[in-house]
């Protein structure tokens, strides 16, 4: 499963930050390469003589199967920022009598800046509540709820099947933010009938620092609704430069300005590594690896306490820790690349693709000899601040 030679990674260096940044593949790096050469033999013509133009429906088509849509359902736009603002504000319009926006306290703070966004511009209510209160909270109040998949600090998985078949019985709509499960494990968007999706690239995917991101619409809405941010290239006819605006069909509608085209081109470098890949496949390695990690941690580094869930979870793995940031600072310079969050947070991401077995031998071995020297320093600090 680990195809670490298809990446640029540092030597001595153990890669545990895919959930946060993937790495550069070796295709991404070509197709940059190759856009760089498009632009400097043919400039504006490599708008259509490359077809850049068609980029953003190529790709999505290309994600397409990996949150398991249809191709004409996904396009490549934007940020996931943007891309949420647009979904909501299309979920408002098919669902206009209902008053309520709801999403999780613990959501990724992005979604829950721009829930509050819409609420407040179209004087709906953003409703915030636990994880576990998601199914209570649910009424016929409810015009659509705005959940992230994966959670971004504890990788605790929400079950998608069982909220989208609560909210379809409800006529609420769905929006998921997958942006930390796509690329690790399958997802089934068309066929648990999820209304709306967003996701960023960069992370599973390895599209690159600020890579675009992409949004989903069920094709049931295509006819129905339409994005209510205009652009010129989401203008049905954007060549003919007219100054009333007429809006594209289906998810082309949602396209904005002009696309990112490097940015772009090495995204559709890094998803042909998933042209070949059997994500369940994946996503079982995924759950092996993290389970692995927990269980070395629990046995050589007991002082951390592990926040993820033992069966819905995602591919990285959170733990707990008053010292976090020490920590976390002395793995990055043992070459052991995580990243911390607030408030004392360790996120171990796991790709399948760069991390096995042995990888996370060596870094619980690391880590075991930062939080001996750790319990060490704290031991003389206590000492000397009772003396």
């Amino acid at each position: 499963m680990k195809q670490a030679h298809l990446f640029s990674l540092p030597e001595n260096t153990i890669y545990f930050c895919s959930h946060s940044l993937g790495l550069q593949s070796k295709s991404a790096h070509l197709q940059i390469q190759q856009g760089l050469q498009e632009w400097s033999q043919s400039g504006a013509n490599a708008w259509h003589r490359a077809k850049w133009i068609d980029l953003p429906q190529k790709i999505g088509a290309s994600i397409a199967p990996l949150i398991g849509a249809r191709e004409n359902e996904v396009i490549v736009t934007d940020n996931t920022t943007l891309n949420i603002m647009k979904l909501l504000l299309s979920a408002l319009e098919l669902n206009s009598s209902r008053k309520v926006i709801l999403t999780e306290k613990d959501n990724f703070p992005t979604d829950l800046y721009i829930a509050e966004n819409v609420a407040d511009l179209h004087n709906k209510t953003c409703k915030a509540v636990s994880a576990e209160d998601i199914l209570n909270e649910m009424d016929e109040n409810v015009a659509v709820i705005l959940l992230t998949h994966v959670n971004y600090r504890s990788a605790n998985m929400h079950d998608m099947e069982k909220i989208n078949q609560k909210a379809k019985e409800l006529g609420i709509l769905t929006l998921w933010d997958l942006s930390h499960s796509v690329g690790v494990m399958p997802l089934y968007c068309s066929k648990l009938n999820v209304d709306f999706a967003v996701g960023c690239t960069y992370k599973y995917l390895n599209g690159g620092p600020g890579s675009p991101s992409f949004l989903y619409v069920n094709q049931k809405h295509h006819r129905k609704v339409k994005s209510s941010i205009h652009g010129w290239m989401g203008h049905n006819k954007p060549f003919d430069f007219s100054p009333q605006y007429q809006s594209a069909n289906g998810v082309n509608s949602y396209l904005t300005g002009t696309p990112s085209i490097l940015s772009m081109k090495a995204l559709e470098g890094a998803l042909a590594l998933y042209e070949h890949i059997d994500l369940q496949a994946l996503q079982h390695k995924s759950l092996l690896l993290t389970d692995y990690l927990i269980a070395q941690c629990k046995e050589h580094a007991p002082q951390l306490e592990c926040i993820s869930s033992s069966s819905l979870r995602g591919s990285h793995v959170g733990f707990f820790h008053y010292n976090a940031q020490a920590i976390s600072n002395a793995l990055i310079a043992e070459g052991v690349i995580i990243d911390y969050r607030e408030p004392n947070l360790i996120r171990f991401g796991i790709s399948p693709l760069v991390i096995d077995f042995e990888d996370i031998d060596k870094a619980v071995s690391i880590l075991s000899s930062i939080m001996k020297s750790n319990h060490t320093l704290s031991e003389e600090i206590l000492l000397l601040s009772q003396q």
